[in-house]
């Protein structure tokens, strides 16, 4: 960091949760945040890999894109067969196991591709194992639950926009709309991952809102403010954190402003205190060439030679205002004694 002169401009590292990435971090000593996005995957994974029936789904999808992928017969045919049906000529997508959103995209593209792909099997006259209907069925229920998953990962992997604001409300969206999902029918296998899927979310991300840096960048996005957050509590415990913080900055901004600068008045005094002294000088020196009833120096006002005095001097804090002060107080009380002196 000192070597790319960014060590002072890094305030949070975002990284995933593996052991090396906390421990570098810590290292560091420096703010470290969890990938929201990577969470949500690891999430959607761990509840996907805890359903038997998922998993075998999962197998015959991955087998039936290997095939179309590898055999370039296969691939022809599926190819003329989409032609045929009016159809773009899309390939079937593989599931990788640290890509993101991946089983969700190949499930996805099969589901769209089922009759041509179907046609295709049928045509080629080959063993390879096809989804039944009850099995479409399952992923079709599925895909529901997956697709708000899949649109926040989308929103959290932004470069250009922001989306820390975004993390409360995404969690927010994604409870509702599981729970919207839950109570249409679907197949038992989809309504069981529903569920760990809530439990997952609720586990995981709930904390989120009563964290500074997301529940700040929440309650200031116009967007979202209050209605951003899945608790009125955690809202009004955000309000009164960021009321703590404006006011504390106000106060600091304030503490350095009182800070006195010259202001005109002590200009002028200072300006007066040097114009005196001016002008015991000039008397004296025409004393001892004219008669007392010419003296320059009594017969002058105090402010005549205001514009010939010196420059005043910098003022800095409040111990030279002090000590200006009682210079030109003791100068006033030198210049007045000399002044009456002399007349």
């Amino acid at each position: 960091m000192e070597e790319w002169g960014i060590a002072n401009k890094v305030t949070c590292m975002v990284t995933d949760g593996a052991p090396n990435m906390v421990a570098c971090v810590r290292e560091l000593k420096l703010r470290h945040h969890i990938c929201i996005a990577h969470t949500l995957n690891l999430m959607v994974k761990k509840a996907l890999d805890q359903q038997p029936v998922l998993a075998g789904i999962r197998a015959k999808a991955r087998k039936l894109v290997v095939f179309f992928r590898s055999s370039t017969t296969a691939n022809e045919k599926l190819a003329q067969v989409q032609i045929c049906l009016g159809m773009a000529n899309l390939k079937l997508l593989q599931e990788v196991e640290t890509r993101w959103n991946s089983p969700y995209l190949m499930l996805q593209r099969l589901v769209e591709q089922r009759e041509p792909v179907g046609a295709a099997v049928a045509g080629l006259h080959h063993d390879i194992p096809f989804l039944t209907a009850e099995e479409f069925h399952t992923v079709g229920g599925c895909l529901s639950l997956l697709s708000p998953f899949h649109d926040a990962t989308v929103q959290l992997s932004a470069e250009q926009n922001v989306s820390a604001s975004k993390v409360v409300p995404l969690v927010k969206m994604l409870e509702q709309t599981l729970q919207e999902e839950m109570t249409k029918p679907a197949a038992a296998a989809a309504l069981e991952m529903g569920d760990q899927l809530i439990r997952h979310l609720r586990e995981k991300l709930y904390t989120l809102q009563s964290m500074s840096i997301m529940s700040l960048a929440t309650l200031l996005d116009p967007r979202f403010k209050v209605s951003g957050f899945f608790s009125l509590t955690k809202a009004t415990e955000a309000v009164k954190r960021l009321t703590a913080e404006c006011t504390t900055t106000i106060r600091t901004n304030q503490s350095r402003e009182e800070i006195p600068q010259a202001s005109p008045l002590m200009m002028s005094q200072e300006q007066t205190v040097a114009s005196f002294g001016h002008q015991r000088h000039e008397g004296t020196e025409d004393s001892k060439c004219h008669s007392r009833g010419h003296r320059r120096g009594a017969a002058l006002p105090l402010g005549a030679k205001h514009e010939q005095a010196g420059k005043p001097s910098e003022v800095l804090g409040e111990a030279t205002i002090f000590v200006s002060k009682f210079i030109y107080t003791c100068a006033c009380i030198f210049g007045h004694a000399s002044l009456f002196g002399t007349l």
